[in-house]
């Protein structure tokens, strides 16, 4: 067996199959086909209110991570790992620690974002309710104006021909 690669001639076989299936440059190319990456679900824009809302609360249960797990194994694994452990405090404590604090900022921030967006919605519909209000006074007063102009005009047309007009 062969152990170099003829790519002539591999690219003479794949050439020949893109002449037998009939296909050209102006078919769609890989850049052309909708694809959506697995991350694209977990966009905000994505998550209904209930699941947003669910993501909060976890993310408040959540943002602490503690920087070692319990030990398990035999005597000798947990000597070995508690070791590790003592070696290694001193970069994984602070990174640690940080990653703490950025969590615990994130989450106050998210907090904050939806209390906002809680007092928009009370104030826009207390907007609401009000301008609605407004328009069925509004409506109410010209219902009463076209009912004026119709007794009105029925007596000016009554007028009119009792003077035979």
């Amino acid at each position: 067996m062969s152990s170099e690669i003829n790519i002539e001639a591999i690219m003479k076989e794949i050439r020949q199959e893109i002449a037998d299936k009939h296909l050209t440059n102006e078919m769609l190319s890989f850049e052309d086909v909708p694809y959506d990456a697995p991350g694209d679900k977990v966009t905000g824009y994505g998550l209904d209110s209930e699941e947003a809302r669910k993501a909060l609360v976890y993310v408040n249960g959540h943002y602490s991570v503690q920087p070692y797990k319990p030990l398990g194994g035999n005597a000798l694994a947990v000597f070995v790992k508690k070791v590790i452990r003592r070696l290694t405090k001193f970069y994984v404590e602070p990174v640690v620690f940080d990653q703490n604090e950025f969590n615990a900022n994130a989450v106050r921030l998210f907090n904050a974002v939806e209390e906002t967006a809680k007092q928009h919605d009370a104030t826009a519909a207390g907007e609401l309710a009000h301008r609605i209000e407004v328009l069925e006074l509004n409506q109410k007063h010209l219902a009463t104006k076209i009912e004026a102009l119709e007794e009105e005009n029925a007596s000016l047309r009554a007028k009119l021909l009792d003077k035979g007009l």
